[in-house]
Parts: structure tokens; C-alpha cells; sequence
């Protein structure tokens, strides 16, 4: 009889260790979601706050591009009241970067004779620009200009001189609109990218050395910041996006 409950006992023991083998993959299963779920929730209120980030700078963005502030030929004093605006508002100012894009023979300076034999001034090589805002004191586009500056927050560009509705734009298709024609073939796109150069500075760091004499600051981005072409930009923003 004793050998009897022994087996009937070890009968259960086994059924019982059996079971537990069994259910320790769905168990360890489960502790791995739930880990993996505890993993991605800092991600997504990052992701939330980003864009809540993104839509407070478009909102001022937008404010600035329809007040009386707005100057048509001074693109970089447009930049510099949108990021003071922010830095009043105290927003973060960490993703957001100033860019001036010129010709890439910018920096070689060419002494041209004015009309008068004996004065000299210094040419720069333009850049072409084909969906400018449209305004009264400046021709319809596209326009030649010396070089211009815009605000990029992560892979959006915000530009007061873009077209005549104020967006943020993606990196990818404002360089396709805003600097080549709708015509161009797409080799001869990527050679005029290569022959447009950027100087990148970061929002704070303008802010600090904001330009009081356009021409000097120019000749100053030449030394302290280095150069590179939209080709390149555009591929590392690309880059980025794909991590996402």
C-alpha cells in the first residue's frame, strides 16, 4: 500500500515538473515584453517630446513670419529674432542649427571695376534661389543672391523667404525646391549641390555671436566654421532618418 501512494506521489511530482518546464518559456516570454515595453516608453515620449518641441517653433515660426519684423533682405536678423523669441520663451534651443549656404567660390574674391575705372569692389559668386517669398521690394523668382540663412530643426528647415506660407519643410525637398528647377535632371542636381557650401552653427552659438556687420561676419564663418557641401548635408540627414 505505501508503495503505492510512493508511486501515485511521484506520479504528481513528475506531472507537476513537467508542467513547470513547459510554461518556462511563456513565462520568460512575457518578462521579456514586458522589458522590451519598459525599453521603448522613454523612446516614445521622447518621439512626443520632439514634436510637441517641433509644433511650439512652428507656431512662433509662424507668428514672426507675418509680423512687421519680417525683413526681406536681411534673411540671417530673421533667424536671429526667431531663436532671441525662443530663448525668451525658454525654449530648448539643443536640436535647432543656423545655416548659410552660399557658392561654393564664395571665399575666392574677384576685384571687378565699377563703372568708374578707379574704384573696385569685390564680387561673390551667386546662388540661385526658385521659390522665394514674394514682396515688394524684391524681384519675383528666381533671384541671384550672395549667400543665404535659414534654421533647421533636426531634418526640417524654417525659412522666412520660403515661398509666401510659412512650414517646415524637410531637408530632402526644400534643397530640391528652394535651389534647383523643376526641369533639372538629377546628375546635374547633384553637381550643383556639390557647389553649394554650408556653414553650420548651432543655435546657441549664434545667439552669442550674432552678426553686427554682415560682411565681416561673413569673412569670420569662413575661418571658424568649416564648410560643406548640401550633397553631403543632405546625406547625413538622410542617414538619420533611416535610424529612426
Amino acid at each position: 500500500m505505501k508503495h503505492k501512494y510512493y508511486r501515485y506521489g511521484m506520479g504528481l511530482l513528475t506531472r507537476y515538473l513537467f508542467m513547470i518546464l513547459i510554461c518556462l518559456p511563456f513565462l520568460a516570454g512575457t518578462s521579456s515584453a514586458e522589458e522590451g515595453l519598459q525599453k521603448e516608453m522613454p523612446e516614445d515620449e521622447s518621439i512626443k517630446t520632439e514634436k510637441k518641441l517641433e509644433k511650439q517653433y512652428l507656431n512662433l515660426f509662424r507668428k514672426l513670419f507675418f509680423s512687421r519684423s519680417y525683413d526681406s533682405l536681411k534673411c540671417h536678423e530673421n533667424i536671429y529674432r526667431l531663436l532671441k523669441k525662443a530663448e525668451e520663451k525658454k525654449l530648448d534651443p539643443a536640436d535647432l542649427s543656423v545655416i548659410f549656404i552660399f557658392n561654393k567660390e564664395h571665399d575666392q574674391l574677384m576685384p571687378i571695376k565699377s563703372q568708374n575705372a578707379a574704384a573696385y569692389g569685390v564680387h561673390r559668386p551667386t546662388i540661385t534661389m526658385h521659390r522665394t517669398r514674394i514682396v515688394h521690394n524684391r524681384s519675383d523668382p528666381p533671384g541671384q543672391f550672395r549667400y543665404h540663412v535659414f534654421a533647421a530643426i533636426r531634418d526640417k528647415i524654417m525659412d522666412f523667404d520660403y515661398t509666401n506660407s510659412p512650414k517646415q519643410i524637410p531637408v530632402q525637398e526644400y534643397f530640391k525646391n528652394m535651389f534647383s528647377s523643376k526641369k533639372m535632371s538629377g546628375v546635374k542636381r547633384r553637381e550643383l549641390f556639390d557647389n553649394l557650401s554650408l556653414r553650420i552653427i548651432s543655435a546657441t552659438e549664434y545667439l552669442q555671436t550674432y552678426p553686427q556687420h554682415t560682411s565681416w561676419y561673413l569673412f569670420d564663418l569662413e575661418q571658424r566654421f568649416p564648410s560643406r557641401s548640401a550633397n553631403d548635408y543632405i546625406r547625413e540627414i538622410s542617414g538619420m532618418q533611416k535610424k529612426k
